[in-house]
């Protein structure tokens, strides 16, 4: 008979986008040696019972007053919403528990420790996680916020704020194991909870990832070429362009093309800073563009840019390294766990000055020897195949729960 377990998942659509494709992700590879009974939103409800059934998964779906939903929504209290989703989750968990019990209970989404994971009362083995949401910006770089820079902090205070109350400190303490998404959301959870944790970055390849053949064009020469820069992703302060900017202006680089794909809310200061000399006629706003059509960019592409100041993950950069497109990134947060220095160059965040210098020299040098990102292009392919595969994932995931059941 299979260990029954309990996975809970706010997020959970099957064929769906981001956290909510990753939640079902982990309840997928799960049941393939487990009894997984699922408890999540009625999101995709029909969806998911089709997709359920066949795997042996049970769902059951949870949620909150329609009423209560538009208050937290008018007033920006999602926070309270979702802690009170976690409070019926308990009670419906507890009910199961005793009907038939569970060997052992996993919280995957949210990837966040700020939500608590109440069913840790159950008094059985637990897993958490992946969770994020300890990453900050690094001292020094705020210049790069503009006006998102009060709203940063009121985040780090929030952050701070959440360690101190009883519920998550409660979850963090009685979670018998952390999936935590980074080492700079791992240092700063508190100490105690750092001897039970294991880095997992939460970004999966998807089958079109995987799939994907090698390229079909490769930078061909060193000199008379066009160096095609990219960026894909959402358009917010803490993806900090304009230290690419900054880097492209250092670097005294003119032979290029600088694509912006995405959209959001600091897109119009990017647009301003693009205009100055230098940049102006360079730099392209692509806009949002379909998912379908992303690989026309990436397969144009001599690299992706990714200087995300605050980011526990990043899917396009998984999505460039699936596709063999070397990736430039700063060593922090989820991306600079993402990659090595053999699959891509990452750059170190000491200081502004120093890694706008840094990120200039890594342009030129990929600009001047189109070989070497070539070398770093089937490395990353090759680390996104070992490291972000499902299969990869539910090894781990089997060993874990095993350990744990066995204890």
């Amino acid at each position: 008979m299979k260990p029954r377990v309990l996975m809970i998942a706010y997020a959970c659509v099957p064929n769906g986008g981001g956290e909510h494709w990753l939640g079902w992700g982990w309840a997928k590879e799960a049941a393939r040696n487990f009894d997984v009974t699922l408890v999540t939103t009625p999101k995709a409800r029909p969806q998911l019972e089709e997709a359920a059934k066949p795997l042996g998964i049970t769902p059951h779906f949870v949620d909150v007053s329609p009423v209560f939903r538009k208050l937290t929504e008018q007033t920006g209290s999602n926070w309270f919403r979702k802690l009170a989703w976690q409070r019926k989750v308990l009670r419906l968990a507890r009910q199961l528990h005793e009907a038939k019990p569970f060997s052992l209970a996993h919280q995957t989404t949210f990837h966040s420790f700020r939500v608590p994971f109440l069913a840790t009362q159950l008094g059985i083995p637990s897993v958490w996680g992946p969770i994020a949401g300890g990453e900050h910006v690094p001292p020094g770089f705020e210049q790069y916020l503009g006006s998102a820079k009060a709203s940063e902090r009121n985040r780090n205070m929030f952050n701070r704020l959440c360690l101190r109350m009883p519920s998550v400190r409660r979850s963090l303490e009685t979670a018998s194991t952390l999936f935590v998404s980074n080492h700079t959301t791992l240092n700063f959870l508190p100490s105690s909870s750092r001897k039970k944790s294991i880095i997992v970055p939460p970004n999966s390849l998807r089958p079109e990832d995987e799939a994907r053949p090698p390229r079909a064009r490769w930078p061909a020469s060193e000199s008379q070429r066009l160096f095609n820069l990219l960026y894909v992703g959402n358009c917010v302060a803490t993806r900090a362009i304009p230290l690419v900017f900054d880097a492209l202006l250092k670097s005294g680089l003119t032979d290029y093309e600088f694509h912006i794909v995405g959209d959001g809310p600091a897109l119009a200061g990017w647009k301003e800073l693009a205009r100055a000399p230098g940049l102006n006629e360079r730099v392209r706003f692509a806009g949002k563009v379909p998912h379908a059509e992303l690989n026309e960019y990436y397969d144009d592409a001599d690299a992706l840019v990714f200087p995300a100041l605050r980011d526990s993950g990043g899917s396009a950069l998984l999505e460039a390294m699936a596709r063999y497109v070397p990736v430039i990134c700063l060593d922090w947060g989820g991306p600079g766990e993402m990659m090595d220095n053999q699959s891509g160059i990452k750059i170190p965040v000491q200081s502004p000055k120093e890694t706008v210098e840094l990120f200039g020299a890594a342009l030129i040098r990929l600009k001047n020897d189109p070989a070497l990102g070539r070398k770093f292009a089937l490395a990353a392919r090759e680390r996104a195949r070992s490291m972000f595969h499902w299969e990869a994932k539910r090894e781990l995931l089997e060993s874990t729960y095993r350990r744990l059941i066995r204890t």
